[in-house]
């Protein structure tokens, strides 16, 4: 390949590169902002349904944790889902699936409700996000 050729070829893929750069920044703000808002969505639906039991910052000490009892009459225990090392262990499916079906079809308490027929699949994925955001390390 000669010399000019090369020359023309670099010319050309600088010129498209710089011309797609403001493109490709574009979608990166949309996509966050688009995020944000999710979040932002995601976050006023956990304080509607999750906060009740979760509490606020997803300790598990809710208003309404003090009143859930077993059949024994004995407190049932809250999920703390501030708790890092417990939400690691904790896939993203595995936490769509709870919200979505409820406590029971993962083998956890059937306190925890399932909002399949109340919220969208991507309403659940926000909350799933959303929840990420209570680990703070």
């Amino acid at each position: 390949m000669s010399k000019s050729l090369r020359t023309k070829i670099r010319s050309r893929l600088w010129i498209w590169t710089a011309s797609a750069i403001p493109a490709v920044a574009a979608l990166a703000l949309i996509s966050t902002c688009a995020r944000a808002a999710d979040l932002t969505a995601a976050a006023g639906s956990y304080s509607d349904t999750c906060a009740k039991c979760h509490g606020p910052a997803g300790k598990g000490d809710g208003p309404k944790a003090a009143e859930l009892k077993d059949k024994d009459g004995k407190p049932v225990a809250i999920g703390d889902l501030s708790d890092c090392a417990k939400m690691s262990k904790i896939t993203d499916d595995e936490m769509f699936k709870e919200l979505k079906e409820g406590g029971a079809s993962v083998g956890k308490s059937k306190f925890m409700t399932p909002y399949g027929d109340a919220m969208e699949d991507d309403e659940i994925k926000g909350l799933v996000a959303y929840v990420r955001t209570l680990c703070k390390k």
